[in-house]
């Protein structure tokens, strides 16, 4: 067997394996042999057939198995033996070819394309400052967050009228032009909606001060601002189907609910942190606080890492060999890529993989190691966010665990895990090693550089 490595330039290279009969003829005969034993052929008794027939029948697909095993072991061995870094898998060459003629010969040559990973140093130290945002939280904050406290635990109550903020339950009815319900149209679709969302101030005055099974005729369209998915989805029909709509409808209202915020009490002290937590209002004001300042903490402190990762992109030149990476996703990811939309695509494909390569490199210099107990770590902080985005606040942890495990029975998770854990310890030794321009803001000051900075970019 021999194996000609040939670099082209420093992110491509080509690689032959060539194979003598020597190099595979006893595997083939091993596993003819073993065929035999396994296999029943009608006529004889299992393992009897003779080893001429079981050739004929599954020799050709036997040596094709074998000799493309023995290739592709030959060139990962290669590489690691020579410490060849590669991104992505090797392809079939296109500048070299392969000479694998099973019918008429019993030497072979495979021929593949490398794209070769790039060199670079890591360039990150103490003379790289990050800005970081110290946040805030004056007394107006407080009282904000308590009131909105107040609403989320507070209960439901049927009113007469309707204000802005009430939720008002109602019938829909399409018509036609002469004001009548539309045959074969939407008929009492019962749905809900609150005046403070609509956009139309006329039909938002309108609604406001309608009664227990008042009846108003209305633009469909304006009462969920000209929003197929959502009209879609409220009356019952597809997306598509919403522009053949009549625009006039029929509203009679059903029932008005109104939310009545929860007394500043022990009650509510004990529903939102805990029973017993605290017992007064000022105690109730004060824990508050210290958790709002501990999630603007995290919010300032995932701006930081927000820009460590513009800080790693710009100093860090990564090239990539862009055709070989192109032509590997056309060849692997049929049903995402093609000629159409490959260059457009590509853009994002290349800027992650750099992003990889940066924390890998990272990872290298600081030797970070990612145990089990990082991959189990990072999932239970994943799942927990889901469940979160989700509506599910305070979950039991036995709950989490045991959707965090489930899921980590599966390899593309645990991968998915494992980057989420390498990048989290890599960050975290970045923080150490860069300093700070601490800057003292308000909440508003700071959600106005948010929003400005990703305007920007």
């Amino acid at each position: 067997m021999q194996v000609n490595f040939n670099k082209i330039d420093d992110l491509n290279a080509t690689l032959t394996v060539a194979l003598t009969k020597a190099d595979y003829a006893e595997s083939v005969e091993k596993e003819l042999k073993k065929h035999q034993k396994q296999i029943a052929v009608k006529g004889f008794r299992q393992g009897a057939a003779p080893i001429g027939m079981i050739k004929s029948i599954y020799g050709k697909s036997i040596l094709v198995d074998e000799i493309n095993r023995l290739a592709s072991n030959a060139l990962f061995e290669h590489l690691k033996e020579q410490n060849i870094d590669i991104i992505a898998q090797p392809l079939p060459s296109e500048s070299v070819a392969s000479d694998v003629d099973i019918d008429n010969k019993e030497d072979y040559t495979f021929a593949f394309d490398l794209g070769l990973a790039p060199k670079f140093d890591f360039n990150i130290g103490s003379s790289d400052v990050v800005e970081r945002f110290v946040i805030s939280v004056d007394d107006a904050e407080v009282n904000k967050e308590v009131e909105s406290l107040r609403v989320r635990y507070g209960s439901m109550e049927n009113v007469e009228s309707a204000e802005e903020k009430d939720i008002v339950y109602a019938f829909l009815t399409e018509l036609n032009e002469n004001g009548e319900a539309f045959e074969g149209g939407v008929d009492n679709k019962e749905t809900s909606f609150t005046a403070e969302l609509i956009k139309d101030e006329a039909l938002k005055a309108q609604l406001i001060g309608l009664k227990k099974d008042a009846e108003i005729t209305l633009d469909i369209f304006k009462l969920f601002n000209d929003n197929s998915s959502v009209i879609g989805s409220s009356l019952g029909i597809s997306k598509e189907a919403v522009a053949d709509l009549n625009k006039t409808f029929k509203l009679k209202v059903k029932e008005i609910s109104r939310r009545i915020p929860a007394e500043i009490n022990q009650d509510l002290f004990n529903q939102v942190l805990g029973d017993g937590v605290v017992a007064t209002e000022e105690e109730f004001k004060t824990k508050i606080k210290e958790n709002l300042e501990a999630y603007y903490r995290s919010e300032s402190d995932h701006h930081v890492e927000h820009m460590i990762t513009h800080l790693l992109n710009d100093k860090h030149e990564v090239p990539l060999p862009d055709a070989f990476l192109k032509r590997w996703l056309l060849s692997t990811k049929e049903d995402n890529y093609n000629a159409e939309n490959i260059d457009e695509r590509y853009v994002n494909e290349s800027k992650v993989l750099k992003e990889i390569l940066i924390r890998e490199k990272a990872a290298a210099k600081f030797a970070v190691k990612i145990e089990p107990q990082d991959i189990e770590d990072a999932s239970l902080g994943y799942t927990l966010s889901m469940f979160r985005n989700y509506g599910l606040q305070n979950p039991e942890f036995e709950f989490v665990k045991k959707f965090s495990d489930d899921s980590l029975k599966k390899r593309e998770y645990v991968e998915q895990m494992n980057d989420i854990a390498l990048k989290r310890k890599v960050y975290h030794e970045i923080k150490e090693i860069v300093s700070y321009k601490d800057t003292n803001v308000s909440i508003e000051e700071f959600y106005k550089h948010i929003e400005e900075h990703n305007h920007q970019h």
